[in-house]
């Protein structure tokens, strides 16, 4: 949610900035669902290959069949939305009561989203909010459903003319999650750095938005 605007922001195409992300996320996606691997249950793989399945046939569908990729309209709008969703409490909570009375429904709004913007993990991340009271819980099903998207993107792109050799950059990625994890995230103010992304979604949504027209 913030890598990829924050490079297309700065001049960098869809692709390129699709290469430089993707990498890194994997990696620490699979550090993640490495880590909290005996604690995956049914309902989250279920989660997972429906996600999965909805999101390889509309980002097949939608690149190959009609024609449309990455929009910095779409992807504002949508940025726009989940920033709203997040900073304002009653909304917020509302939003989550629904996203966990329709799973279905929820999961393939993930897989229909990521195709059009690659913003699916917005979604997800409420999604494992609304179905998880801990917070723990919420962060694994949250790196499992990435980890199953980004295979899945990466499989797609790296088909399609994608250049894999921006890697280098994400080699920072681990020791960075793992340096933050140990030594920075035990004295953050989790309320207050929540409130500062969805402010951060928020602005970066207006600029996708005002940089498309």
């Amino acid at each position: 949610m913030i890598g990829l605007p924050t490079l297309i922001l700065s001049g960098y195409s869809f692709d390129h900035a699709l290469s430089i992300c993707l990498p890194g996320s994997l990696i620490i996606n699979i550090f993640q669902v490495f880590a909290e691997r005996k604690k995956y249950n049914r309902p989250d793989l279920i989660s997972y290959l429906s996600i999965g399945f909805i999101y390889i046939a509309f980002l097949f569908y939608l690149n190959m069949i009609i024609g449309v990729s990455f929009s910095k309209l779409t992807a504002g709008i949508i940025l726009l939305i989940t920033g709203a969703i997040g900073f304002l409490p009653a909304v917020r909570e509302r939003f989550l009561n629904a996203l966990n009375m329709r799973p279905w429904f929820t999961n393939a709004a993930i897989g229909i989203i990521h195709s059009i913007s690659s913003l699916g993990g917005s979604l997800l991340s409420l999604t494992g909010t609304a179905r998880y009271e801990r917070s723990d819980e919420a962060r694994r099903f949250i790196a499992g459903g990435y980890l199953s998207l980004g295979i899945i993107q990466l499989m797609f792109y790296s088909t399609h003319g994608v250049s894999i050799t921006p890697v280098m950059y994400s080699l920072i990625a681990a020791p960075a999650y793992l340096f933050s994890k140990k030594l920075v995230t035990p004295f953050i103010n989790h309320r207050k750095l929540k409130n500062f992304i969805f402010i951060l979604i928020l602005i970066y949504g207006f600029l996708l938005i005002k940089q498309s027209m």
